[in-house]
């Protein structure tokens, strides 16, 4: 039976390894200790942290449609409440939100969860960078240099300069993947031992280093006993201080986050920071997913389009069904 190594567990690996797990043997390796990518959750306790993604929509009849079961067991539920502005030296005001958005219960990830319920997932274990394609097909070693086993393909759903490192020849110059930018962003994270004391659960920030920020203990199925923030930085700004100390970075967010909201986090109960080196797309290639049927070898993810997860699952169920076609016998 055809082999495939899907790099990343995230959406769209995990999308990936399920579409193509009726015709092919699937691995799916990832390098962080559980599933879920930029759908990831920072556990605390006692508190929870969705500090990746924070919500989805579905504006495609197929997403609806794969979100159904989902919806129905209450693994995805809708976010609702009241949503603001905030502006330095104006009054806040009402945000609309013009569709449904969505959550994953009690966490982000758990939608990635099941997801890879029935996949075989091997974490922990980042792939180093492809060799020569042999007879036995790509034989692949984790950055030690441990062999992880022989593969027909490798699907990578990682951004793209880590994708390019791992292909590094095997990528045609002309490939959409060499003009891809993506930008970074700072994630800050804030826990207090008492429930939330304001109206609003997400706030759109505007003309400042900070961009968003979401009561993350507002979601449905977190424990409202607890408060739990996030606030992520603007891109433009995260990408200009990329490799800043992430203590100073910490203490500047800090100090934003106070003159923006009036919040005091020196008495928080947890704080921290994360930087995310990929977070959005910039420039997208917009020319769907990579793949090369002479090598056996293909990429996908959040630089396709945009960085939204419903294209992500999008592309990755569109990529699927690419290589299954070149799996059929001509």
């Amino acid at each position: 039976m055809t082999r495939i190594a899907v790099i990343g567990a995230g959406m769209g690996g995990l999308v990936l390894a399920q579409a193509l797990s009726s015709c092919a043997d699937v691995v799916v390796f990832e390098k962080a200790r559980g599933v879920g990518g930029r759908m990831s959750t920072r556990y605390a306790d006692p508190f929870r942290f969705d500090h990746g993604a924070q919500f989805f929509t579905a504006r495609s009849v197929e997403f609806q449609a794969f979100l159904k079961p989902y919806i129905d067991t209450q693994t995805v539920s809708q976010w609702r409440g009241k949503v603001i502005d905030l502006e330095m030296g104006r009054k806040e005001a009402e945000h609309l939100w013009a569709e449904p958005h969505f959550v994953a219960s009690p966490n982000m990830n758990s939608l990635c969860k099941a997801l890879a319920a029935d996949l075989d997932i091997r974490a922990s274990c980042e792939v180093g960078p492809l060799g020569q394609k042999d007879a036995a097909g790509w034989v692949l070693h984790d950055k030690n240099g441990q062999a992880l086993g022989a593969f027909d393909w490798v699907v990578s759903t990682a951004p793209p300069a880590q994708t390019l490192r791992l292909f590094g020849e095997h990528v045609r110059h002309d490939a959409p993947l060499h003009s891809v930018n993506m930008q970074g962003c700072y994630t800050l994270m804030l826990g207090f031992n008492k429930p939330w004391d304001r109206e609003w659960i997400a706030a759109q920030v505007q003309d400042n280093p900070i961009r968003w920020i979401s009561v993350n203990s507002s979601k449905p199925g977190r424990d409202t006993k607890v408060t739990c923030l996030v606030a992520h930085s603007a891109n433009d700004w995260a990408q200009v201080h990329i490799d800043a100390d992430m203590d100073k970075a910490h203490t500047f967010l800090l100090e934003q986050l106070a003159r923006i909201t009036g919040i005091d986090a020196s008495n928080a109960d947890y704080s921290a920071v994360h930087r995310w080196r990929y977070a959005i797309v910039d420039q997208p290639a917009r020319s769907g997913s990579h793949i090369d049927t002479a090598l056996c070898l293909a990429a996908t993810g959040d630089w396709c389009e945009t960085s939204r997860i419903e294209e992500v699952w999008m592309h990755a169920n569109t990529l699927a069904g690419r290589i299954a076609q070149a799996l059929k016998p001509t």
